[in-house]
């Protein structure tokens, strides 16, 4: 899925879109058909950028005049990314936005590019996905990040109380869910399963067998090191030792089987084990600060006009 941070203007651009009241626009709008700006002889349209404008002032609690500015900003830049893009010869297949449309269509239905998904007219839908790929690939060709070792452990020490942390345990776990309600049979089987455990069968190969979560069941139950809260599966792990197997623990998802697998006390972290999370952190930085450099390359080369820097005046100039 493309990622909004690495795309600022895309990202807005195709959330401005959902079908909310603009109770923070206040100005009138523009008039259909009235352009806001130019990129090398791109259009811009008013009424479009209005609407981004709009968004942006609904979660800033203000008003489309004090964000306009901003909204005609982000429009510019995903334009000059776009035209860049291809420049190079960049393409967007149909399987790619389809790809796209069924991740989106696979989210919460309160997420916002869920709501925008229904509420958008499909054509205008696969244009701002094709535009939003479109410029992802770009920025993958054009950005690639390199961190050394030296760079991840320089942070590691000029950030040490970040990686502070809780007593943790690692427990894997066989999950039975309840089917149709039937609360006491998903208890049987679970302590059917917790007997086959304790006569000596191995607790990874019943958990890939028959645990009924379809994310940990592959990886033999495991749920990798996680801290105490107050959840019955957390509560449970905490009270066994190493090596240990719960009774059956019941919670909203079904019944659970849990061993601990290992423990850990509260401490810092050894830099080899937050090695990959210190390079992720890393390479968000080099590629945002990569990202920033590049749009002002692409934007001082490009033509761009500017025909109502404020909203709510009469263009400048005549487009």
């Amino acid at each position: 899925m493309t990622s909004v941070k690495a795309l600022p203007a895309i990202g807005a651009f195709v959330l401005c879109l959902l079908s909310a009241p603009l109770s923070w626009a206040w100005a009138e709008a523009p008039k259909k058909g009235q352009v806001a700006a130019r990129v090398n002889g791109k259009p811009l349209w008013a009424d479009e950028i209005y609407q981004l404008a709009a968004q942006i002032a609904k979660g800033a609690q203000t008003t489309a005049e004090a964000t306009w500015s901003d909204a005609l900003d982000q429009a510019i830049t995903t334009e000059v990314l776009v035209q860049a893009a291809s420049v190079q010869g960049l393409r967007v297949s149909e399987s790619e936005v389809e790809r796209e449309i069924k991740e989106i269509r696979s989210y919460d239905p309160n997420h916002p590019m869920h709501e925008w998904l229904g509420k958008t007219d499909p054509a205008r839908v696969r244009q701002e996905l094709r535009r939003s790929l479109l410029i992802e690939k770009f920025l993958e060709q054009r950005i690639k990040t390199q961190i050394s070792p030296a760079q991840v452990e320089q942070y590691y020490q000029e950030h040490a109380d970040q990686f502070d942390r809780p007593p943790m345990v690692r427990a894997s776990h066989i999950l039975i869910r309840v089917q149709g309600g039937d609360r006491e049979a998903a208890r049987r089987r679970a302590e059917e399963l917790l007997e086959r455990v304790r006569k000596g069968e191995d607790f990874a190969q019943l958990a890939k067998q028959y645990s009924q979560d379809s994310y940990t069941a592959p990886k033999g139950g495991d749920l990798d090191f996680f801290p105490e809260r107050p959840t019955p599966v957390a509560q449970a792990a905490f009270r066994l030792e190493v090596g240990q197997v719960s009774e059956p623990v019941e919670s909203p998802y079904g019944f659970h089987i849990i061993k601990v697998t290992d423990r850990r006390p509260a401490g810092r972290a050894p830099l080899h084990e937050v090695a990959e999370e210190i390079r992720s952190i890393l390479e968000d930085e080099q590629r945002e600060e990569a990202e920033e450099s590049l749009i002002e390359e692409l934007r001082a080369k490009a033509k761009v006009e500017i025909f109502m820097p404020r909203l709510g005046n009469t263009p400048q100039k005549q487009p």
